[in-house]
């Protein structure tokens, strides 16, 4: 395939690498995800109206 064809391709091609899986279920950033967590539990999670679907 060539660099032209890649570029009208509509999907993207990502190759993941597998040396990856041995991160797994493994948290690499637990402080950040502790801070994550703290401002959850004190600000929470922004309401979301269900009704606001685009009118045609």
């Amino acid at each position: 395939m060539t660099i032209k064809e890649l570029n009208r391709r509509k999907t993207p091609i990502v190759i993941i690498d597998k040396s990856l899986e041995k991160y797994k279920g493994e948290v690499l950033f637990p402080e950040k995800l502790a801070k994550a967590n703290e401002v959850l539990r004190t600000i929470g999670l922004p309401k979301v109206n269900g009704n606001r679907r685009k009118k045609k």
